[in-house]
């Protein structure tokens, strides 16, 4: 079944909230009303325990790009479907 240009604005929609959201995670701890938390994966090396964060700034920032692009390129075929109809 054939996507509709709503299901592609949706999903574009959806995308563009993802990206945001892992902007946001870039950016460090998470901050709520309530609580802080600081999210961290810990790993040996050489026999030393190492910790790295669990979001990278750096993959976070560039996988919201890419989500950002998938985004654009779904938004340009809703409008070319539509414009179609």
């Amino acid at each position: 079944m054939p996507a509709m240009p709503d299901d592609l604005r949706e999903t574009a929609s959806l995308f563009r909230a993802t990206a945001g959201q892992l902007r946001r995670l870039s950016k460090g701890t998470i901050r709520t009303k309530r609580d802080t938390i600081v999210a961290i994966e810990a790993y040996l090396y050489k026999d030393q325990m190492k910790s790295a964060p669990a979001f990278p700034p750096d993959q976070c920032q560039e996988t919201a790009n890419l989500v950002e692009e998938f985004a654009n390129k779904l938004e340009a075929l809703s409008g070319s479907s539509r414009r179609r109809c």
